[in-house]
């Protein structure tokens, strides 16, 4: 059972949860005469409009609804939408909900398992699938890690054509990418480069080291024969792997899809600008957000507006996901205060647990130990 707000009835609590669900349905504000309706269809519940009215007049001035036209409906204000998230299951495992769960799809499971030895396209490919998923804003952010200096790099072949580069950090932690280049991997002298780049690159931190000086120490090896420029291009990918990992890293997708779920209010439409206006908006604000192993829900006008005031009529749905047991990071999706929210907690507990799962099965697999 849930705890009721002080001087609320179980009765004006079962409407507002109500009028909040019609209200996410429609966007429109909602009528004692709708509200009356629905309940006797889904609930099975004769309420009178005449005692609606009076309990949503209660509600009115506790501030949990608003009346945008004397003679019209009402529409939840930011406490009503805090109550219904409250009520909703931000930790449980995911289920099939009557709003209709996303799941994921056999094509983005196997994408993700793909890209498992690829932090930087894995992370930014799980923002894109936010994004086409909600509607809304998708954001993944890198997890930061402690160490960020070189140990070892290792070239291996893994077939005719395809590498396996890996890179291990004073830290303990690997970071790995597969290559496919267009000649025969036996044209190179493989351990040899190996041990070139472990030599130079030994206790650098993974932010000093720039494309053209990856260039200039293949060229060292150029004198082994042609075509180890081509080495070049994944060695920068692993190396700016790896450095998601020690620098955090935001990755945003589907912007266009939070200016377009803001709809017409030109209030909110401008609320949406300004946060992606800048994209330290996001860590800025998840940094105000406590690292659960649940879903957590931020909407504006609680906790984290007082921060930033842009997350006004915005809403956060955040989880967190793991790389090992030292490193999290976290990812959602932002979007209008009025949206889905049993729909888009299995979305972002969905992901979050995916790519949980996908890095820890890559650590764990002995061919990239």
């Amino acid at each position: 059972m849930v705890d009721l707000p002080k001087n609320m009835t179980e009765r004006s609590h079962r409407l507002l949860m109500s009028l909040v669900r019609i209200f996410i349905d429609n966007g429109e504000p909602v009528s004692s005469g709708t509200l009356s309706q629905v309940v006797a269809e889904t609930a099975n519940e004769h309420i009178p409009p005449s005692t609606i009215r009076l309990d949503l007049g209660n509600l009115e001035r506790a501030g949990y609804l608003t009346k945008p036209h004397a003679s019209g409906g009402r529409i939840p204000t930011t406490l009503a939408f805090r109550s219904y998230v409250d009520e909703l299951d931000t930790s449980g495992p995911q289920t099939n909900l009557a709003t209709g769960d996303p799941g994921l799809t056999q094509d983005i499971i196997d994408a993700c398992r793909a890209l498992s030895g690829e932090l930087r396209r894995l992370l930014d490919y799980a923002g894109e699938v936010l994004a086409d998923e909600s509607g809304c804003l998708g954001f993944v952010t890198s997890p930061s890690l402690a160490d960020g200096r070189t140990k070892e790099i290792k070239i291996d072949a893994i077939e005719s054509e395809v590498l396996l580069l890996r890179l291990v950090l004073a830290s303990g932690r690997s970071y790995h990418h597969l290559a496919k280049l267009p000649v025969p991997v036996q044209s190179f002298r493989l351990e040899a480069l190996a041990e070139l780049l472990t030599e130079r690159l030994t206790g650098r931190r993974l932010a000093d080291i720039s494309e053209a000086e990856l260039a200039a120490l293949i060229q060292h090896a150029a004198e082994w024969g042609r075509g180890y420029d081509l080495f070049v291009m994944p060695l920068h990918d692993l190396i700016t792997d790896a450095r998601l990992g020690e620098d955090p890293v935001t990755v945003l997708h589907g912007a266009a899809g939070l200016l377009k779920a803001s709809g017409d209010d030109p209030d909110a439409l401008a609320r949406a600008v300004a946060f992606l206006d800048d994209r330290k908006n996001i860590e800025r604000t998840l940094g105000t957000v406590p690292k659960t192993e649940g879903v957590t829900v931020v909407i504006g006008g609680d906790g984290a507006s007082a921060v930033d005031p842009t997350l006004d009529g915005l809403a956060l749905v955040v989880a967190s996901y793991h790389v090992h047991a030292r490193a999290r990071g976290r990812l959602g999706i932002l979007g209008p205060v009025r949206m889905p929210y049993p729909r888009h907690l299995n979305l972002v507990r969905s992901v979050s647990d995916l790519i949980s799962r996908v890095l820890i099965s890559h650590e764990l697999t002995p061919r990239f130990g």
